[in-house]
């Protein structure tokens, strides 16, 4: 037969009743300090990108608008 495992202890455990109500059950928990790691944060990207060159379609319509405009 084999022995049963101990369990390991939890840092920050609490307890709750069970769902018959009269067991506790063992809840791990922990808190914001727990979580929350003081580092400096990465400076955001500043940099526009630049506009991508106009499609077919846009460079059809500016070469009608052009003509129009010189009275073809």
């Amino acid at each position: 037969m084999s022995k049963a495992k101990r369990r390991q202890a939890e840092h920050n455990a609490g307890a709750f009743y069970g769902p018959d109500g009269y067991g506790m059950i063992p809840v791990p928990m922990s808190t914001l300090s727990d979580e929350y790691r003081d580092v400096p944060v990465e400076p955001e990207d500043d940099h526009v990108p630049e506009p991508e060159p106009p499609g077919l379609v846009q460079r059809v319509i500016d070469r009608v608008k052009g003509h129009a405009d010189q009275g073809h």
